[in-house]
């Protein structure tokens, strides 16, 4: 499983699919979540069916107020949201091994299920998600104010360990019949601080890029190939 399908994974959470697109949350949850972070998280996923093989994963979370970005922890796999001045938002997968990115455009994605909601991206939940949960008790997590909030929606168990004033969840634990899924936060601080950066946008741009809606047309491609049978896709 890519970090793509990873972080699909947390913000696509059953209830997290109604499409808030930010116009409810409040002026100070998006200041919140413009402040620049460098995250290093843990997921875990495991499903309660005994064919299915669990998950356990670390991967990196990089925000500053216009770019998000998001890597493996062994640096092979990534992906990049651009917010333009224009408002609208860029997302690319990138293959850092083949110096690749795939670019995926605003009307690809209600066919690829993914999120260009950039307070969602930006935040991993919305305010207006939050709210649907109950705070259960105030509490300090990695040295920062925590509120653990908890809830039961959508046939979902779901518990939040919210970081208010960086906009951040600390850990997300969900339990549904298919299984349980836990995200942990593993480490946090400032963008200009952290060790480990991410791709630059320049160095990116120099990748090769391909538009995912050709890629029907590039069956013959080494690298296309090699993506579409990673992502279990057979064309005859």
């Amino acid at each position: 499983m890519k970090i793509f399908d990873l972080l699909k994974m947390v913000i696509g959470l059953g209830f997290f699919l109604l499409p808030t697109f930010g116009l409810t949350d409040s002026a100070s949850h998006s200041a919140q979540q413009s402040m620049e972070v460098a995250c290093r998280y843990q997921m875990k996923v495991t499903p309660h069916a005994t064919t299915k093989a669990s998950l356990n994963k670390a991967w990196f979370f990089w925000r500053t107020p216009d770019m998000i970005q998001t890597q493996d922890a062994d640096g092979d796999y990534g992906e990049i949201w651009e917010r333009t001045v224009t408002g609208s938002i860029q997302y690319r997968k990138l293959y850092h091994a083949d110096k690749t990115a795939v670019e995926y455009m605003s009307t690809d994605m209600p066919v690829n299920n993914m999120s260009f909601d950039w307070v969602k991206l930006s935040g991993m939940l919305s305010q207006q998600e939050l709210d649907q949960l109950k705070p259960v008790k105030k509490t300090r997590v990695l040295g920062r104010n925590a509120e653990l909030r908890k809830g039961k929606i959508g046939g979902q168990s779901l518990e939040v360990l919210w970081l208010p004033n960086e906009g951040l969840p600390a850990s997300i634990i969900r339990k549904d019949k298919t299984g349980r899924m836990e995200l942990h936060l593993v480490q946090i601080t400032a963008l200009s601080a952290a060790h480990r950066k991410p791709v630059a946008v320049e160095e990116i741009s120099n990748y090769r890029h391909i538009d995912a809606a050709d890629f029907g047309d590039m069956e013959n491609d080494p690298f296309v190939r090699k993506v579409l049978a990673a992502e279990g896709h057979h064309h005859h």
